[in-house]
């Protein structure tokens, strides 16, 4: 049998794993969060080393040949057995070291990671731990590696990835305490006419109740528009403005704002996602479990 003799790494088969997800070098890039350049020439020293075109174009966009389909599947099945490989035999979370990453919205860290951390640190003293900013990019993040898992209610793409509902959310509606509608509540037509607040994050996604409310025939135009729920009770404080959000949101408002029922009924899953690079390694499943600990914990506040 022939020696081979090519020259490719792991960053390399990730590269063309990605590209072949993305459908363009242009996308491929932008989730792996490198330059166009660096991923075209990483897909050129894959063609020298296969001997094939690897990608042909179509349009506007790349198809994979068939030796690239071939190519791709063992690739990655090489990086899960890598993955594997890699982990350590035996996990001990009291005495591990070293850096995980969570990546969630002010949503998730204000639900869900209080509880998570103080799991983590009870138990695994000697690791760090970074909380990434996900907005609507979370699923990039997770596939470039720049995070070990994510926690959002958004769905997209999750080719490559693994996923489960943590547990399902309700939205509902926040007033300053002393307004009528924290006495009275609030019908659908007075939210209809009411001034409204909204949360739209990076501008690319909006709330799943918006769905709701286009098909009863409302549409809402906001008075104040906001990136994040963050200090938003005391925007609303002392005003008439209404904000929906997520109910399990109501201890953080409490400062200043009232939780009442939402006069329509929206419910959305909050998932956790983890890559399948890191599936089997001890310390992301010790993770996984912990996560879904603190979820079930929220779950049984919402369900009392």
């Amino acid at each position: 049998m022939e020696e081979f003799d090519g020259n490719i790494d792991l960053r390399a088969l990730r590269v063309l794993i990605t590209v072949h997800k993305a459908g363009s070098l242009t996308a491929a890039a932008h989730r792996l969060g490198l330059n166009q350049s660096t991923v075209s020439y990483t897909i050129g020293r894959l063609r020298e080393t296969f001997g094939d075109e690897l990608f042909v174009r179509a349009g506007r966009g790349i198809l994979p040949t068939e030796r690239c389909e071939e190519i791709v599947t063992e690739a990655e099945r090489l990086l899960r057995d890598f993955a594997r490989l890699a982990a350590p035999q035996h996990f001990d979370p009291a005495t591990t070291r070293g850096r995980l990453v969570i990546s969630c919205n002010f949503y998730e860290r204000t639900v869900i990671l209080p509880q998570l951390m103080r799991a983590l640190r009870a138990e695994a003293p000697g690791l760090r731990v970074s909380i990434m900013q996900s907005h609507t990019q979370g699923h990039r993040q997770l596939l470039a590696d720049e995070c070990d898992i994510l926690i959002s209610p958004l769905l997209a793409d999750t080719a490559g990835l693994y996923t489960r509902v943590l547990f399902t959310e309700r939205y509902a509606c926040f007033v300053d305490r002393n307004s009528r509608a924290a006495r009275e509540g609030i019908s659908l037509e007075e939210y209809a006419r009411a001034e409204h607040v909204t949360v739209n994050y990076d501008g690319g996604w909006k709330p799943f109740y918006r769905e709701t409310l286009k098909s009863l025939n409302i549409d809402i135009i906001p008075k104040l528009e906001l990136p994040s729920f963050g200090m938003v009770h005391r925007l609303i404080e002392g005003t008439d403005l209404v904000l929906t959000a997520p109910s399990a949101l109501a201890p953080a408002m409490a400062e200043s704002c009232v939780r009442i029922a939402a006069p329509f009924d929206r419910s959305f899953d909050v998932h956790l996602f983890w890559s399948g690079r890191a599936h089997q390694t001890p310390i992301n499943r010790w993770l996984r479990g912990l996560v879904v600990r603190a979820a079930k914990a929220v779950a049984a506040r919402l369900d009392g």
